[in-house]
């Protein structure tokens, strides 16, 4: 059974991961460590910056996920700055800034694997739209999930079940090409 460290701190991105792989033969460990995320646009820089950072700590095979929605009517925005763009402007100012705008966006979730020799990035996107209307299920670590309505459903991703959610989720599909890439190493 290969061993790899999933380092995060955010415990519903793990939980999410481990029901993901449980079936794999990957043992996923999660891991905390500081890492230092680089101000760019470049969600793969990103990644590939965690990831560096925290084999060159733990020495052992890691995998890092930096998750980001985007809104198809601005370019690569919020992508990296998704966090700090709903700290600084909250809800309200998020329906300001899409008043207008297309509603159309997507999450995207890169996983970077990387041990001793190797750096692999594993994408996945969900697509859907903003609604206007904030779902009253909330969960602080995935704001956005009160606002995302994915294709295919009616309701706002924090109102459906985590099982349901798990089925079509970005962060599922990134996982997947990862197992399917570590099967043919």
């Amino acid at each position: 059974m290969k061993t790899i460290y999933f380092i995060t701190e955010n415990e519903s991105k793990f939980q999410e991961a481990k029901l993901i792989l449980k079936k794999t033969g990957v043992k996923l460990l999660k891991k905390k460590i500081q890492l230092s995320e680089p101000k760019t646009l470049s969600q793969d820089e990103v990644v590939k910056s965690k990831a560096l950072q925290a084999y060159e700590k733990l020495k052992k095979p890691v995998i890092v996920d930096d998750t980001g929605i985007y809104f198809e009517e601005y370019k690569d925005f919020p992508g990296t700055h998704t966090k700090y763009l709903f700290k600084t402007i909250g809800f309200k100012g998020l329906q300001k800034l899409l008043f207008k705008a297309k509603k159309n966006a997507y999450f995207k979730t890169l996983i970077c694997y990387k041990d001793k020799s190797t750096t692999k990035i594993f994408s996945g996107v969900w697509k859907g739209i903003i609604t206007t209307n904030i779902s009253s299920s909330f969960n602080p670590d995935w704001q956005y999930n009160s606002i995302f309505i994915p294709e295919g459903f009616k309701k706002t991703l924090s109102e459906i079940s985590v099982d349901e959610r798990i089925k079509h989720s970005h962060r599922r599909k990134a996982l997947q090409k990862l197992m399917s890439w570590l099967k043919d190493e």
